[in-house]
C-alpha cells in the first residue's frame, strides 16, 4: 500500500512539473518573437516570395498552393515598406506558441499610396515558424479576379 501511495505521489509531482514546465512561457519573450515573426511575412509578401510565404501561412487542405497563388497575384495591395509596415504594435502572448497582434498595416494601393488598415491578426508558431492564417494576408491583398495579375507565377518542382 505504501509503493502504491509512493508511485502516485511520485507520478503526480512529476506530472506537475512537466505540466509546469510546458505551460510556463516568457510573455515578453514570445511577443518579440511574434512580432518579428509578422515582419518576416510581410516582407515575404513585399518581395513577391509567394513559395516562402506559402510557408508561413496556415490554411485548410482544400485550400492549398494553387488556391493561393491564384489569388495572391491579383493583390491590389501589398504591404508598405519600412516605418509604414507596422504602427501601433500591440502584441498579447496567449501561450507560448500563440499570440494576438493588433496593429496600423501599412499597405501601398496601386495609383493611390499608402492606406492604413488595423487588424487583429493571430499568429501561431508551429515547427519554431510563426504562421498567420491565409485568409488573413488574402483579406489584406483586396485581390481582385478581374485585374492585371502582377506577374504569372508559375511553380517549380
Amino acid at each position: 500500500m505504501i509503493k502504491i501511495i509512493f508511485i502516485a505521489v511520485s507520478v503526480y509531482i512529476l506530472s506537475i512539473c512537466i505540466c509546469g514546465t510546458s505551460m510556463s512561457f516568457n510573455p515578453a519573450e514570445v511577443e518579440d518573437s511574434a512580432r518579428q515573426g509578422l515582419v518576416q511575412i510581410l516582407d515575404l509578401w513585399r518581395t513577391e516570395d509567394y513559395e516562402k510565404l506559402y510557408t508561413h501561412l496556415i490554411h485548410p487542405p482544400e485550400q492549398g498552393w494553387d488556391y493561393f497563388a491564384g489569388r495572391i497575384v491579383y493583390a491590389s495591395r501589398i504591404p508598405a515598406c519600412c516605418w509604414e509596415k507596422l504602427q501601433e504594435v500591440r502584441v498579447t502572448a496567449i501561450s507560448s506558441d500563440r499570440a494576438v497582434i493588433n496593429a496600423k498595416v501599412g499597405l501601398e494601393v496601386e495609383g493611390v499610396g499608402t492606406r492604413f488598415v488595423t487588424r487583429d491578426l493571430e499568429l501561431e508558431r508551429i515547427d519554431g515558424i510563426w504562421k498567420v492564417p491565409m485568409r488573413d494576408i488574402l483579406d489584406l491583398s483586396r485581390f481582385n479576379l478581374q485585374r492585371i495579375p502582377r506577374k504569372i507565377y508559375e511553380r517549380t518542382l
